[in-house]
């Protein structure tokens, strides 16, 4: 009886042999293709960097003929907007030539603020390492790269996981498969929880926390939450911060939102700003002297402990380090920072 490929492959399957995975498919986990700055040709905006290092990459395929794309365009530009001061970089690659594309962008201005690049001629890298090998035939795709240089993210800018994978990604808190494997440790954390067995709630928490604090810091947080509102303990919440201080002491994106939170939590009976201050120290000491993001931060927590002046000369600080994208809402801070600070002098 003749066999054919389909039959014989099947029957190697139930006997338990492993096929090797094309090493070519590109998918979530993957790493990702790259550098890709020898083949593309900028329309506008900075060099591409290397995928991993300091910055977190969205790399979106468009067109200027496609509707769903010029659709996009202003959700992809806010979230850069927002964003690109906690490193997100975005980059618009279209397969079309120079002299359709640059128009275009030049007509966009300011609503299409990111950096945009087209398809070198006769250098097919980018369609056949992301979209074929994602096996993506439509537009708007986009891929959101980490930190580490795996993609998190493959599908529609559009689709509400897109902006989940990118704010999670540039706080360095996304990874699906990590969730994944805490979620029943969590919910057993959370029904000790509502059980009042404060102590043990704590220690399922934590071993949850401790494959990867930095990711699961949010899981941290929560912890802190419940010592702090349901259990009344601050001391065991103090103890709850140190202990993630000391797990990411050498993230300065986790502890930036460790100490935002702790100095503007609005989801909290009572806040706890020496636990802030100590978030805010440990900031300092790996954050850049000229960093916007850490020195709002810090500004917050001084804010938070009504030093309207240390806020107001902090937060200018960061106005003026910021980029222009982020320049308005770090300005509206400020003045109200300043008007505080100067009503506080009148008095």
């Amino acid at each position: 009886m003749r066999m054919t490929i389909r039959s014989i492959v099947a029957a190697l399957a139930v006997a338990g042999v492993a096929f090797a995975q094309d090493p070519e498919k590109l998918k979530v986990g993957s790493t990702a293709p790259g550098p890709i700055a020898d083949h593309i040709q900028l329309v506008q905006g900075e060099p591409v960097t290397p995928f991993v290092g300091d910055k977190v990459h969205v790399i979106e395929f468009w067109a200027t003929w496609c509707g769903p794309c010029r659709q996009s365009i202003p959700h992809i530009n806010k979230l850069y907007q927002e964003l690109s001061p906690l490193g997100l970089v975005v980059v618009g690659v279209s397969d079309e030539k120079m002299d359709k594309v640059k128009p275009f962008v030049t007509k966009m201005g300011s609503s299409m603020s990111y950096t945009v690049a087209i398809q070198k001629n006769e250098d097919s890298f980018m369609k056949d390492k992301f979209m074929q090998a994602a096996e993506q035939n439509g537009i708007p795709c986009a891929f959101v790269v980490n930190r580490a240089g795996k993609v998190v993210f493959i599908g529609h800018p559009m689709d509400a996981e897109f902006e989940r994978a990118v704010r999670g990604s540039v706080r360095n808190r996304y990874d699906p498969e990590l969730f994944a494997r805490v979620d029943g440790t969590i919910t057993e954390a959370r029904r000790l929880a509502k059980n009042r067995d404060w102590r043990q709630a704590s220690a399922t928490y934590r071993e949850a926390i401790k494959e990867d604090p930095s990711t699961l810091m949010d899981y941290g947080l929560e912890e802190w939450r419940m010592l702090m509102d349901q259990a009344g303990d601050t001391a065991a919440a103090r103890e709850c911060v140190k202990l993630l201080i000391s797990q990411v002491k050498s993230d300065r994106f986790a502890l930036n939102e460790l100490t935002q939170y702790l100095a503007t939590a609005t989801d909290v009976k009572k806040r706890d700003l020496e636990a802030a201050q100590m978030a805010a120290d440990a900031l300092k000491a790996v954050a850049r002297s000229d960093d916007p993001v850490a020195l709002s931060a810090m500004a917050a927590v001084a804010a938070a402990k009504g030093d309207w002046a240390a806020a107001s000369d902090m937060q200018y600080d960061a106005w003026m380090a910021a980029p222009p994208t982020s320049k308005p809402a770090l300005k509206k801070t400020l003045d109200t920072y300043e008007e505080r600070r100067d009503k506080a002098a009148a008095k």
